[in-house]
């Protein structure tokens, strides 16, 4: 009798572990995107030992889940300003422990700044500038790259026959001089 229970145990525990299977990923997603947005909230523990543990989990992570921790982490930069400090010294973190996550997580804002821009969504482009300009403090960011890309924000406005809007552009010539 008990062979029959865990031979019936087996076949039905078999498929619902199918089943678990399958939705593990999406789970695993679903926590480190619940963990990622949460950090930085009140909780009894500091911040700066929460931000050690989210490294320590998604450095685990990694290997399985880089594409969607990096989605995760532009989105915020973008979406979460009021984070900005938070998300910059993760990224940090990452990058110490892992070298190449960090030139792989800048290549991957650049790709969203320039699709911001060219969506005309100038305040969420805004924002990406100030992360990315924040992970210099982070040293993942070298400062002269960050210095050669205003120059290039700059040298797009001394362009010729490219039309300038004035308001602002006026004004902060008049604090120029």
């Amino acid at each position: 009798m008990s062979r029959r229970r865990h031979s019936e145990s087996e076949n039905d525990g078999g498929q619902e572990h199918k089943r678990r299977r399958t939705s593990e990923p999406i789970e695993i997603e679903d926590r480190l995107e619940s963990l990622i947005c949460r950090v930085g909230e009140k909780s009894t523990s500091s911040l700066e030992s929460n931000l050690e543990g989210l490294a320590g989990v998604l450095e685990a992570d990694l290997p399985n889940y880089k594409n969607k921790i990096l989605r995760i982490l532009c989105a915020v930069a973008r979406l979460l300003p009021e984070k900005l400090s938070v998300y910059t010294t993760l990224v940090g973190l990452l990058n110490a422990r892992n070298y190449n996550f960090g030139g792989e997580f800048v290549e991957a804002m650049i790709r969203q700044l320039k699709e911001t821009l060219k969506n005309n969504l100038y305040n969420e482009a805004v924002y990406l500038v100030r992360f990315l300009s924040d992970l210099v403090n982070c040293h993942v960011i070298a400062a002269p790259s960050m210095v050669a890309m205003f120059e290039n924000f700059i040298s797009v406005t001394l362009e010729e026959d490219v039309p300038q809007v004035g308001g602002r552009g006026c004004r902060a010539n008049t604090y120029l001089k």
